[in-house]
């Protein structure tokens, strides 16, 4: 292994992928379906899959940094339900892996060490706690505010109920975190009809657009993920080899997360996670960015092969 930035290290993998190789970048790691908070619209939750062990968790780790993964994400459920997550995090750190932890918020930051927080929400204040749990929302602001130097990113999940809030989430949340990202719910059979229609979503992306050029705001979602919002996906289009899927049970595959839990519709897909590395396998610079901030990097080095 040897040490380099991302970006050239991503033009690197970029060439190999345009000859062929479809190794992933990104594993996506769903250590337990358990969570504190039972947000009715969640499938993950209703899940009944037995966790697998620690030292299980680390050979599927192993496995992944074998195929080329340099980014590990740990998500659930709620990961910090795990009494072993401390382990988790620093077996994927020595493996040469950067480490992120999706979570609902509500437990304290400081305890663990990711190399990035993204933090889920639903809306501002009783918005989000209408989805979640009454209290959650200001849970999440004081934890934010108790751990200021945690490296975290509040990810906003937009739907029918929240959209109206972006520019009070943003405004709020600019200063609090190192910034705010945007992802559009996919329409999943349990959403219940909150998801927003096509025409619904290029209109928001336009709007988070204007926001985006203000300075105040500390939007890091890519102007190039925004300008393609509304636009139908193909799913030959969509580079989801690039994230190897590791299930609660430890089942591989490399695809669609949607897939995990039924067949997806690309063509009304504009969830940020994969509309993100679409237009980086673009080699769209601002893409590349958000992936460079949102996974906790920036500038430092990284053991890479």
């Amino acid at each position: 292994m040897r040490p380099g930035q991302f970006i050239p290290y991503y033009i690197y993998r970029y060439l190999r992928w345009k000859s062929g190789d479809r190794t992933p970048l990104t594993a996506v790691s769903k250590v337990t379906n358990k969570c504190g908070l039972k947000c009715d619209h969640c499938p993950w939750w209703k899940r009944d899959i037995k966790e697998a062990s620690t030292e299980d968790w680390f050979r599927a780790f192993e496995n992944a940094r074998e195929m080329g993964v340099i980014h590990l994400i740990l998500e659930g459920g709620e990961p910090t339900e795990r009494d072993d997550i401390d382990d988790l995090i620093s077996y994927g750190k020595d493996l040469g892996m950067l480490v992120m932890l999706i979570t609902n918020g509500i437990n304290d930051f400081g305890e663990h060490d990711p190399d990035c927080y993204w933090i889920s929400l639903e809306g501002f204040g009783k918005t989000h706690d209408k989805n979640r749990e009454k209290g959650v929302f200001d849970k999440i602001v004081e934890n934010i505010k108790r751990n200021e130097d945690v490296k975290k990113i509040v990810g906003l999940t937009l739907n029918k109920c929240n959209v109206h809030q972006i520019e009070k989430v943003t405004s709020f949340f600019s200063p609090l975190t190192d910034g705010i990202w945007f992802n559009f719910m996919y329409p999943y059979k349990s959403s219940k009809d909150l998801a927003l229609s096509l025409s619904e979503q290029e209109k928001v992306a336009k709007n988070i657009i204007e926001l985006k050029k203000k300075k105040e705001y500390n939007i890091i979602s890519s102007y190039s993920y925004l300008k393609a919002i509304g636009k139908k996906r193909r799913k030959e289009k969509c580079p989801s080899f690039l994230t190897l899927l590791i299930d609660t049970d430890l089942t591989l595959r490399q695809g669609c997360t949607v897939e995990q839990l039924e067949m997806c519709k690309c063509e009304v897909c504009n969830l940020g996670c994969y509309g993100e590395l679409t237009e980086a396998m673009k080699l769209r610079f601002d893409s590349l960015k958000f992936l460079k901030i949102s996974t906790g990097l920036e500038d430092r080095l990284l053991w890479l092969r």
